[in-house]
């Protein structure tokens, strides 16, 4: 992949203002998107690499692995003894209904094991720096995307699947991720983004709620009950400061009623699930090769503004 700045003289993002200019701006881009789709994979080349990408149920390391690949640079170790790492963290199954809850919202393969990941993969030859996108910022993220990709540089995406998004019917929600997943970024046009794991086309406007998501995750009403007895004890959910703001104990109380009143009126319960927080943060990270332009571009990138 070319790596020359001196090619590439687009600004690697950009954050539109209340300025006249602003329209103009958005028209060029708009202009250029539509006769020139940015890409680093056509979408032959990306679905004849991810069947050469080994599987694993984690994500984050199967994203890994894509963008090394992206980047000319092969794992220094396997998927297997990658994920004997332990980047990533389970959920506790055999817990009680605290720590089981504890360990959801644990669940996944953070940023920072993303990022420890590549290190290690590429023995250092691959950096990468993550930005967030929630609350949601100021940019349009298919010229973000596209002025980062023209240069070179690599990104991988965490979308939030349990945000609600439009126009996606019930079977076509039943072959999406469950929760928190990420997707290395192969292309971006103006009416979609280009990812893998799996090879799909998202919808802008999809991708975008999925990006720009709080840090929850959604926990169904079954998962909870079934842990839930006479002698339970959420005295240590009560402790969390963090989970009390999110009136945690509230949500699983109301389940309890609403499960009783079930059993007994026969009335249905109105709650399907409860939201706890979650360790995953909705952005993107950019990979690049070590002591390159474009490193050093990532490097010096200031965040992207909030939205206002």
């Amino acid at each position: 992949m070319d790596d020359n700045p001196k090619k590439h003289e687009d600004p690697p993002w950009k954050v539109y203002r209340n300025e006249p200019s602003e329209n103009l701006e958005k028209l060029e881009e708009f202009l250029r998107l539509k006769a020139e789709p940015v890409s680093i994979w056509n979408e032959k080349q990306a679905r004849e690499k991810y069947s050469k990408t080994p599987r694993s149920r984690e994500s984050g390391l199967m994203g890994v692995w894509n963008v090394l690949m992206a980047l000319g640079v092969t794992p220094k170790i396997s998927m297997h003894d990658a994920e004997m790492l332990c980047l990533h963290r389970e959920k506790d199954n055999t817990s009680y209904l605290p720590q089981y809850l504890f360990s959801c919202s644990k669940y996944g393969m953070t940023t920072d094991g993303i990022l420890k990941a590549v290190e290690t993969l590429s023995n250092g030859r691959v950096v990468g720096r993550f930005f967030e996108f929630y609350p949601p910022r100021r940019v349009d993220i298919r010229y973000w995307l596209a002025g980062w990709m023209r240069r070179g540089v690599v990104p991988m995406a965490t979308l939030n699947y349990q945000k609600q998004v439009r126009g996606v019917s019930d079977e076509e929600q039943a072959h999406l991720p469950p929760d928190w997943h990420h997707h290395m970024v192969y292309g971006v046009n103006y009416e979609g983004v280009n990812i893998t794991n799996p090879i799909s086309t998202m919808k802008v406007d999809h991708f975008k709620t999925r990006l720009e998501s709080e840090s929850v995750i959604l926990v169904p009403r079954g998962e909870v009950l079934v842990r839930l007895g006479e002698s339970h004890d959420l005295e240590p959910i009560r402790g969390t400061p963090e989970w009390q703001q999110m009136n945690v104990v509230g949500q699983i109380e109301v389940i309890a009623r609403e499960e009783e009143r079930h059993k007994e009126l026969r009335i249905p319960p109105g709650m399907k699930y409860i939201a706890i927080p979650s360790c995953m943060i909705g952005g993107v990270t950019l990979f690049a090769l070590r002591d390159t332009e474009n490193h050093r571009a990532i490097v010096k990138s200031e965040e992207v503004f909030l939205k206002l």
